[in-house]
């Protein structure tokens, strides 16, 4: 990955190392999933990112879009990739394993180094398919699984200077992809017409891929579904569009939303925009070392009570962002994790008012010392 020193991910791998002994755990291995889908933990170990699509196990095909590291605390890792596609000149792992069967090669490459009966944590029990396990842990009946997604999360939350970097540009991808799409907001074009110039855009300045760029409008401005991400519909004079574009930069996610109207808005709705984006501003101003997540949303509600929507705020105010597009900590009730410097994060409070329409101006930040530095440099006011 350009911007990321071999040096670091071996820094990781060993910092992943001391975790793991720190627990009592002889080895730990690490899940990847599809590059546009759950690659984090492996990539952050690794510099993987699994290439093939996740599809259907069946016969000699078990675990195609997967990949694992397997990192004993002593002695060399492992990866073991679902297909020859690895870019060994880019991955940070000397021994590489190519198998269409991961628990087979999984199974042999533990036994080879000696871990048949050790205990060994498991980073990503909730990407890797059920039938995959279950046919690992049966080829390896000695073995004390447990749970370890904690040792690779936690390291992943603060963000390296390289890091910040990259999500720096993966933004500025996503800042060019919304403005052409704005352009492409006026009366008579379709949600795919706007869709299809801001994802465009976005891969001509840059983007790995855009997984989608969300363009919902009028009475489906409000929903927050994903699917379709954008339909033939012809805007119209006061509908409410939603911009919402998600992809990646350098393997660094972007995910930035914005919300705008065809035409002049009715007052009712510029009142309702500008709660939004004073809620979306308090919240991000609140994200300081030492505050828990959670209190980012509480400040976010209460601007949006003062200002005559509460009982419409949406109970979420965002996520972490890196790797992978949503990450730890959320921006949720119960979520007390302190934010500390290096950490990104993606504000997005929203209100949603049933007959009237919706708002969310979400911004990319990364938390400093002081103030946090907003690194979305989309505008906010669109109307």
């Amino acid at each position: 990955m350009r911007g990321i020193t071999r040096e670091e991910f071996l820094a990781r791998q060993e910092a992943a190392r001391r975790a793991s002994a720190a627990r009592g755990l002889a080895a730990l291995l690490v899940v990847g999933r599809a590059f546009y889908d759950r690659p984090g933990n492996l990539a952050y170990l690794t510099n993987h990112f699994p290439p093939f699509p996740t599809a259907v196990v069946s016969g000699r095909m078990r675990g195609l879009g997967h990949a694992a590291l397997l990192l004993p605390t002593e002695g060399p890792p492992v990866l073991v990739a679902d297909g020859p596609a690895v870019r060994r000149d880019l991955v940070a792992v000397e021994a590489v394993e190519v198998s269409s069967d991961l628990p087979w090669a999984l199974a042999g490459a533990v036994q080879a180094r000696g871990l048949a009966t050790a205990r060994i944590g498991l980073a990503g029990a909730d990407i890797l398919p059920l039938v995959l396990f279950q046919e690992t842990a049966a080829a390896l009946p000695a073995v004390t699984w447990e749970p370890a997604e904690e040792i690779v999360g936690g390291l992943r939350q603060v963000k390296s200077p390289a890091e910040q970097a990259l999500l720096r540009e993966a933004a500025a991808v996503a800042t060019a992809g919304l403005a052409a799409a704005t352009l492409r907001v006026v009366p008579g074009a379709t949600e795919r017409e706007v869709c299809a110039a801001g994802t465009a855009a976005a891969l001509l300045a840059g983007a790995d891929f855009v997984r989608y760029l969300r363009v919902h409008s009028g009475p489906w401005a409000t929903w927050g579904s994903r699917w379709p991400q954008a339909t033939d519909r012809a805007l119209g004079p006061g509908d409410v569009v939603t911009l919402d574009i998600i992809g990646a930069r350098q393997g660094y996610q972007f995910d930035v939303l914005r919300t705008t109207v065809v035409g002049a808005p009715s007052p009712e709705q510029r009142r309702l925009l500008e709660a939004g984006l004073r809620a979306t501003a308090a919240a991000v101003e609140a994200a300081r070392p030492g505050v828990a997540a959670e209190r980012l949303l509480a400040v976010a509600h209460e601007v949006i009570a003062a200002d005559g929507f509460g009982e419409y705020a949406r109970p979420f105010a965002g996520h972490a962002i890196g790797l992978e597009t949503v990450e730890e900590p959320y921006l949720v009730p119960g979520v007390s994790t302190p934010l500390a410097p290096g950490m990104a994060l993606c504000v997005e409070p929203g209100i949603a008012v049933p007959g009237l329409g919706g708002v969310c101006v979400e911004q990319e930040i990364l938390v400093t010392e002081g103030s946090p530095e907003i690194i979305t440099h989309a505008p906010i006011r669109l109307w």
